[in-house]
């Protein structure tokens, strides 16, 4: 049952480099990202282009490790060697990386590559009270300042607003597609999900509205017709899954799963929250409410993971964690426990970029369906 959305989007992912570089060559600045918490909407008013760069494969791993250490995340080891390596269009076409401060592994990376590539970092507060939110809304005025200074162009609040609008007009589509993936049987798999989330921070902001509004009318006739994909229904909450890193979705999918729902920076954190008004305090405040685990004392997480459960109607919950990625580790302790006291069947996985494990994933997660 294939989705013509999915193919649309594959095909304008295939077209995208040329499109970016046609993009560069008639003035407009590329900003590179790694994370959720960068404000586009800044981006975006500048006239200027946002995409992301975090490396899923395993491929440019070795030669990041000549100058990381083995036992670091394989998500920073794998964006650092695409830089180093000079193999990611979208790293040689930006102009700038912006980076954030989000874990010790990606910031101390981050004075590695600037030796690579101009870099800016914003200090992202780990506390969630009035003064970080202070420190951080100051953190996100030096980006406006330092978009209006990389591109020579002036974020007028009309050009601001008109981007606002925009982002939340994407955010509004992604809550439209959770809704429908809550009907049963569910009318797209979790793959084909997780794709759109990748390359939404790959493609120009045009092209994925345009891909998300031919989904939502594709899935609302199969919703009518009653088609779709039965399975254990699977919530994957955890690290994120960037672009070239399918694996636990794809086994969670053959040995009898559907994932119908993502808690995760390609998923819910990506889309969730408005920007309610249009100054730079009001986009500072949408980002500042991202619940990564990355923040101390991150309880709405595990309230938005027990609130999806529910409307979601998941049979249980898998707990994606990347090697070394001590922050999502240590925090799967406490959501563990809070899913086993709601009597909501988990199961925690921790693993790489590589194929060596896969076989023993498949073991483990098709004993797992078959449990719930």
């Amino acid at each position: 049952m294939k989705t013509q959305a999915i193919e649309k989007l594959m095909q304008k992912f295939a077209n995208r480099k040329e499109q970016l570089y046609k993009q560069k060559e008639e003035g407009r600045k590329v900003f590179g990202m790694f994370c959720a918490y960068v404000p586009i909407e800044i981006i975006l008013a500048g006239n200027a282009i946002p995409v992301g760069l975090c490396g899923g494969k395993n491929d440019t791993i070795p030669i990041a490790e000549e100058d990381l250490p083995r036992n670091l995340c394989p998500l920073i080891k794998s964006s650092y060697g695409f830089k180093k390596a000079k193999t990611c269009p979208y790293f040689e076409a930006s102009d700038i990386v912006i980076g954030e401060t989000t874990c010790e592994g990606k910031k101390k990376m981050f004075e590695l590559m600037e030796n690579l590539v101009p870099m800016h970092v914003m200090h992202l507060p780990h506390m969630k009270d009035n003064s970080s939110l202070e420190i951080w809304i100051k953190e996100v005025e030096k980006l406006k300042e330092l978009v209006e200074k990389e591109t020579g162009n002036k974020i007028t609040e009309e050009k601001l607003k008109e981007m606002v609008d925009k982002v939340n007009k994407i955010r509004e589509l992604f809550y439209k597609l959770y809704e429908l993936r809550r009907a049963k049987p569910a009318p797209i798999k979790g793959l084909d999900v997780l794709k759109l989330f990748q390359f939404a921070y790959l493609l120009d902001v045009d092209d994925t509205i345009e891909v998300l509004e031919d989904l939502i009318k594709e899935l609302e006739e199969r919703v009518k017709k009653g088609e779709g994909y039965e399975g254990k229904r699977i919530l994957i909450t955890g690290c994120p899954m960037v672009a070239g890193n399918n694996k636990i979705v794809e086994i969670i999918e053959e040995v009898g799963g559907i994932v119908v729902g993502e808690e995760s920076c390609t998923g819910t954190r990506f889309f969730e929250n408005y920007v309610e008004g249009y100054s730079i305090e009001d986009i500072a405040k949408r980002y500042f409410k991202i619940p990564c685990a990355c923040r101390f004392k991150n309880d709405e997480r595990i309230e938005n993971i027990k609130r999806l459960v529910k409307d979601l109607d998941v049979d249980g919950v898998v707990y994606y964690t990347l090697q070394y990625c001590h922050t999502f580790n240590v925090e799967g302790a406490k959501v563990e426990e809070a899913l086993k006291e709601e009597g909501i069947p988990v199961i925690r996985i921790e693993t790489d970029y590589s194929e060596s494990d896969k076989e023993q994933l498949k073991t483990r997660l098709e004993a797992f369906i078959e449990m719930i």
